[in-house]
């Protein structure tokens, strides 16, 4: 199974994206994937990391401009942050680092 890369965004790069990137790595580890490789960044960095890394998908922890994220895949995981939908959420982010 390949390390994934995923960029991880919020408006400023600090608080929820630190708070979903610790979600990820721990639904990584509880079904014992591969850590994945987390670029952590504001919105607005969005787009100069696609153009440097090879990303497998992205999740942002707000809204996220479809302009930037230049087709990769895009899990919304808002739900990190509000705690209603969590669930759907490492569901469907499981499912993304088993691809």
């Amino acid at each position: 199974m390949n390390k994934k890369t995923i960029i991880i965004c919020c408006a400023s790069s600090m608080i929820t994206s630190t708070l979903a990137s610790e979600k990820v790595k721990s639904i990584a580890s509880e079904n014992g994937l591969p850590m994945p490789n987390i670029i952590q960044c504001k919105f607005s960095e969005v787009q100069g990391n696609l153009k440097t890394n090879k990303v497998d998908f992205i999740v942002p922890t707000g809204k996220l401009d479809k302009n930037v994220t230049e087709n990769i895949p895009v899990i919304q995981a808002t739900s990190f942050v509000t705690g209603v939908g969590e669930e759907k959420t490492s569901a469907e982010i499981l499912k993304a680092l088993k691809e």
